[in-house]
């Protein structure tokens, strides 16, 4: 048997890591792990052209394209995979136009309590049916229905 030192890891061998390392960063989130599996995997294939490189060689290859990889991809591809964009969900099914009821002071609009604009110089009665048009921050702008 040939020393592992002198000949090297099968080029099968370094795939299979590198799809190891890559299934590990599915569950990590790091994006650390995928940049040394993505190396094992490129490593692996230069290894399937009959180049031989030995353990030594291997590893540094590895080394080098991981860490050239992670200091020149992983801030672009965190930008890219983890950072929600600015104003992307703007969905607030709560500000929307409706009608609502005044109950102990307050407006009951879409199963919640708010509060009266305190701009609003009008008067409800309890029970009041109103339309609500707008609700933010706790605070409905309401105007009563002719």
């Amino acid at each position: 048997m040939e020393n592992l030192a002198f000949s090297g890891l099968s080029p099968l061998v370094l795939l299979a890591i590198g799809v190891i390392l890559i299934a590990l960063e599915s569950l990590l989130f790091s994006f650390v792990l995928f940049w040394f599996g993505l190396a094992f995997l490129i490593v692996g294939g230069i290894s399937f052209f009959d180049v031989t490189l030995d353990l030594k060689w291997q590893l540094s290859l590895v080394s080098i394209i991981s860490l050239a990889l992670l200091v020149l991809l992983r801030a672009k591809a965190l930008n890219m995979f983890l950072k929600s964009k600015e104003g992307e969900n703007n969905d607030n099914f709560l500000n929307e136009t409706g009608y609502g009821v005044i109950k102990n002071g307050k407006v009951f609009y879409k199963a919640t309590y708010w509060e009266v604009d305190p701009a609003c110089k009008i008067t409800f009665d309890d029970g009041e049916k109103v339309f609500v048009e707008k609700a933010e921050n706790n605070i409905a702008i309401i105007k009563k229905i002719d």
